[in-house]
């Protein structure tokens, strides 16, 4: 959560730029957001950041440990007779299913916090009549309910799965690799390989995300702002045709929109979040360790 303060600016910027349909710049959207609300604009939708990262951050990073613990506990009894000093490393097929495990967690834990995200930070962008103003998380859960009824909590579900397990997959596996790729070139293991490794993960997951994570903001930013605009079938379009609406519309650039701020708010939280989840493994969680 110390890692969502520090960045929040920059993913309110984010959001701005994949909620437009025209070209932007991070600059020229900060200006336009501090011309308009002041500094303080700039933590629009704080709260519902930091309902998400209680819940769908936290949610990914519980599931990902524990299906690796759990999956490395299965393998030792599997190799229980053998000796060799790889015995408890997964295989790629392991660390797949410990990535989607992680994904589907904080897809589905954590989308009732996206929403709030995306809309609380999107509703400085539309006209005064259409905005939502909610005035806080809790405010923004109890109203979208009421006005929308239970299954907006679902809106965008599609692509936020999708989303979560690309992060999960990008975020975890490119860390765990480079990692281990610097503890066995001679690292100790500390906090400077933690920085590192998190600080490429970063560019990893920005990457590779970025795509699912524009149709993710449009959809629920979009979606029913009133409780008339919905589709005639009451459910949000397909992924596939928000993507094709995209491409059609405005090109294979327009997946990448918002990709620096991304980044640049990305790679600060992933360090933070790795350090002081690093530092947690290492003398909290070690605890409760079920390894021999």
């Amino acid at each position: 959560m110390a890692a969502a303060c520090f960045t929040h600016p920059i993913d309110l910027i984010k959001v701005h730029l994949q909620t437009s349909t025209t070209r932007k710049r991070a600059l020229q959207t900060a200006r336009e957001i501090v011309r308009e609300a002041g500094l303080p604009g700039l933590y629009r939708g704080l709260s519902a950041a930091l309902l998400r990262q209680g819940t769908y951050t936290m949610a990914r990073f519980a599931a990902y440990d524990v299906a690796k613990d759990a999956l490395q506990r299965r393998r030792r009894k599997q190799k229980q007779q053998a000796n060799g000093a790889d015995r408890n490393r997964l295989g790629g097929v392991q660390v797949g299913l410990a990535t989607l495990v992680s994904g589907v967690a904080g897809g589905v834990v954590g989308n009732p916090a996206e929403i709030l995200n995306v809309r609380m930070q999107n509703d400085q962008t539309l006209p005064p009549h259409q905005r939502r103003n909610y005035r806080s998380a809790a405010h923004g859960l109890v109203s979208m309910v009421r006005d929308e009824g239970p299954r907006a909590l679902a809106i965008g579900l599609g692509p936020s799965l999708v989303r979560a397990t690309l992060a999960s997959a990008s975020q975890f596996v490119s860390y765990d690799v480079l990692k281990a790729r610097l503890l066995a070139a001679g690292y100790p293991d500390s906090p400077p390989v933690h920085f590192a490794a998190s600080f490429m993960a970063g560019l990893v997951a920005t990457t590779v995300c970025s795509p699912v994570d524009v149709v993710k903001s449009r959809t629920m930013a979009a979606l029913r702002r009133r409780p008339s605009d919905t589709t005639r079938s009451g459910h949000s379009p397909s992924m596939y045709r928000a993507f094709a609406s995209i491409y059609r519309a405005e090109g294979l650039r327009a997946f990448f929109k918002g990709w620096l701020p991304s980044y640049a708010r990305l790679c600060p939280q992933l360090v933070l979040t790795f350090l002081i989840y690093e530092q947690l493994r290492k003398y909290y969680f070690s605890r409760f360790s079920t390894a021999p």
